[in-house]
């Protein structure tokens, strides 16, 4: 029998980091939003766990595995799969392909179980696995806080977004300990906390983002940034900077015309098909 899932992108329309937490780790606020991209996984019942996709990377250290070990050790089940992953959504890009890759592996594995969603503890689940895996689990867009475990629900923007994804993997560890983060005192709406440090950390970055910039001077209150990066959006594009921003040669970034989701249910776009 053959389990086919998919799971959607998220990008922060907002990112304000709050504090510096006792155990290093930072508390965050947070509107997360759903979107349209979708990475797709089938799994095969085997007797050992392997994980077969595009990208080695992704084959040495997968969230996918990483949450079927903890589940098993969780629930004392004794799952195992042959995993091939589909990587449509950029990895370490701010999108949270990893972590919605591992949360809705996990979803599946209650169903086949029975056993309750309920059951998991996600503080315990963000910390084990990723901070952004609560959210994927709860799988509508909402406010997040603390850790990413604290979930409230909220608006969600259904609308357009242009999503911009160079060819630059960020590492959220590295932007969280830059010594160019700042605490926010007060909430911005608008602003994602880890912009600054991320261009000063990241020159191939700094330099894609200007070179963006060059493009029109209108960009520079309409570009941000998801996550720790390295994809910016803009909300609503209007037909002129969609003209604009669109990659010419020597360019070395994708563009992708999105929707924003309210929620999503994968067992309404899942498969099981029997050999």
């Amino acid at each position: 029998m053959m389990f086919n899932i998919k799971t959607p992108a998220k990008i922060n329309t907002f990112l304000n980091v709050d504090s510096v937490r006792e155990d290093g780790y930072h508390n965050i606020s947070s509107h997360i939003q759903l979107i349209n991209l979708f990475d797709e996984i089938s799994f095969v019942p085997s007797n050992s766990n392997d994980i077969f996709c595009e990208y080695s990377e992704l084959q040495e250290q997968n969230l996918i595995i990483k949450s079927i070990e903890y589940f098993n050790e969780t629930f004392s089940t004794n799952f195992n799969f042959q995993i091939n992953l589909k990587k449509n959504i950029p990895f370490a890009s701010g999108l949270g392909g990893g972590s919605s890759n591992a949360a809705y592996t996990i979803l599946l594995l209650c169903i086949i179980s029975g056993i309750s969603i309920k059951k998991l503890n996600a503080k315990e689940v963000g910390k084990e696995i990723g901070a952004d895996v609560p959210f994927f689990i709860n799988s509508e867009s909402c406010y997040v806080g603390g850790f990413g475990e604290r979930l409230k629900k909220s608006f969600s923007k259904n609308i357009e977004f242009l999503l911009l994804s160079p060819m630059i993997n960020i590492s959220t560890s590295q932007i969280f300990q830059s010594k160019h983060l700042q605490i926010e005192k007060l909430r911005d709406y608008e602003k994602n906390s880890l912009l600054e440090p991320l261009l000063m950390e990241n020159h191939e970055f700094n330099n894609f983002y200007e070179s963006l910039l060059n493009k029109s001077s209108n960009l520079q209150n309409r570009l941000k940034l998801s996550g720790s990066g390295s994809s910016l959006f803009i909300e609503s594009p209007t037909f002129e900077e969609k003209q604009i921003l669109q990659p010419k040669n020597g360019d070395n970034f994708r563009i992708f015309s999105l929707k924003g989701l309210e929620y999503y249910d994968f067992k309404t776009d899942w498969g099981v098909a029997k050999w």
